[in-house]
């Protein structure tokens, strides 16, 4: 063989090897494409509830628990007393009764419960504000919304939408010993069948954890349900003779689920924020993981937004390792900061709990007071830390739900204002930044990190003060971060719209 023609000239040689760069790089192509393909964050249209959105490693930070000790007389919450809306809708009737009456007159003239009543002789400040709610902010409020009202148009059509799918959502109708052991089907009501066994508390958990997060959740925990945290009477379904005192034996598991509020919403509370949109995704998912379990053969009810609960959820939460408690008196997760609404379904299936964890947050609170400092209400507390402070026989944050509502209903747009979870710290979307905060911070024994974070966000971040969210004059119904473009009626609605202004 001639050697000239067996030698490749340098062209051809370029020539090939470019060929087979060529090659190469599509089989690279074609086995990514392949591995891509095969994920389900490929889809389009497809919202990926993939457990990896709960990616934070809590093992590190576990500690035995319980989370809570009791350091005086357990009272459990009531429906009547410690549940705002309850309490405020009493108020109302009985004020409507006797509209002339102020709280320098005796409130045994109000007519209301006897359990209402002893509630306010112990907090007389909730008094104060649910009178101030109805005597003076609500009517108020209704001449606020015939001059700036249409402003905010478009945040309440938002809402709307979760709230036109929010009532058909199934609720218990007949006590847990009955509701909880029937299915609804085709044909009625069917009892469940016989309970399917799996082969460990381990697998059960895995299995439950998987299911929950298919159906919608973006984080869940698993913990042991506490009696002394169960609303003390009105559990759904339950006539008004029904036994309250003892917990449901078949309740003894609470598996805990939360997801977040749409964050560029929730980052421009009050005004423009709702938590409609969570509500609807949780309590769907809730109730999902309900009929699966009972399709195993487990009684099972969700307690929910939209269908109510019958018992707190926040100390289930923390126990269940989601997260911490923080001064605004919620559960501060890891993944989603305060920006978490949860549900929680009871059952009896046999599952391994989770741990409580400790990453930092009640700590970093005692310093922080992003949130008591931008409340409008003035509800959360100044305080360097929580000590002394003992509601229903637990020492934790105080939270004045009184002058909370009362803002609530001086808001425009979507009744409510959530300006605590978008000024938390630990409220943040999940990129670079707050993932090294997330990674660093719980692992700094000096407490250098988060003091350093605290001091960036407070020196380089501009927000409004808390008197710019009140009502003209005193402020202008400002907004945490602006309104997200398609929320901005003048940009779309063809009617008369008066912005509030700075100065009235």
């Amino acid at each position: 063989m001639n050697d000239e023609k067996s030698k490749m000239s340098r062209r051809s040689f370029l020539k090939a090897a470019g060929i087979a760069g060529f090659v190469a790089h599509t089989g690279g192509l074609v086995a990514a494409g392949k591995v891509s393909g095969k994920s389900s964050e490929t889809y389009t249209g497809w919202e990926s509830n993939n457990p990896d959105t709960q990616f934070f490693n809590r093992e590190p930070f576990e500690f035995m628990g319980p989370a809570h000790l009791p350091v005086g007389k357990v009272r459990r919450p009531s429906h009547l007393t410690d549940l705002v809306f309850g309490r405020v809708a009493m108020f109302e009737r009985a004020y409507k009764a006797n509209p002339g009456w102020t709280p320098k007159d005796p409130i045994e003239k109000l007519g209301l419960l006897p359990p209402l009543v002893a509630f306010y002789r112990e907090f007389p400040e909730r008094l104060e504000w649910d009178f101030k709610t109805f005597n003076e902010t609500v009517p108020t409020n209704m001449k606020d919304r015939k001059e700036y009202g249409n402003y905010y148009l478009l945040a309440s059509a938002y809402e709307s939408g979760f709230s036109a799918t929010a009532q058909p959502l199934p609720r218990p109708n007949e006590p847990p010993e009955e509701s909880d052991f029937q299915t609804m089907g085709m044909f009625g009501k069917q009892p469940l069948g016989k309970p399917t066994p799996f082969k460990s508390r381990d697998l059960a958990a895995e299995f439950i954890k998987e299911m929950a997060h298919k159906y919608g959740a973006t984080i869940v925990g698993i913990t042991k349900t506490n009696p002394e945290w169960l609303y003390s009477e009105g559990w759904r379904g339950c006539p008004p003779d029904y036994d309250f005192s003892e917990m449901p034996k078949h309740w003894e598991y609470a598996i805990v689920m939360a997801v977040p509020m749409e964050w560029d919403v929730i980052l421009s509370s009050p005004q423009f924020s709702t938590s409609m949109d969570a509500y609807n995704r949780v309590s769907t998912a809730a109730l999902r993981l309900e009929g699966c379990l009972k399709f195993l053969g487990y009684p099972a009810r969700a307690h929910t937004p939209n269908t109510e609960y019958d018992l707190i959820v926040p100390p289930h939460a923390i126990e269940a390792g989601l997260g911490e408690v923080a001064r605004t008196g919620f559960c501060v997760t890891p993944e989603l900061g305060g920006n978490a609404r949860m549900a929680v379904v009871t059952t009896n299936m046999p599952m391994k709990i989770d741990k409580p964890i400790d990453f930092g947050v009640a700590r970093f609170c005692n310093k922080c007071k992003l949130c008591a400092e931008s409340c409008p209400s003035g509800a959360i507390s100044m305080a360097d830390s929580p000590d002394g402070m003992v509601i229903r026989g637990y020492e934790h944050w105080y939270i004045n739900n009184g002058a909370c509502y009362n803002y609530w209903r001086e808001t425009m747009g979507p009744m409510g204002c959530r300006l605590c979870v978008a000024t938390c710290p630990y409220s943040r979307k999940d990129n670079w930044v707050h993932s090294m905060a997330r990674v660093f911070d719980p692992r700094d024994p000096t407490g250098l990190i988060s003091s350093g974070l605290l001091w960036l966000q407070k020196t380089f971040f501009d927000y409004p003060k808390a008197v710019e969210y009140r009502r003209p004059p005193d402020g202008h119904f400002a907004s945490y971060r602006p309104e997200p473009d398609y929320m901005k009626a003048e940009k779309y609605l063809d009617i008369k719209i008066t912005k509030p202004k700075k100065g009235g």
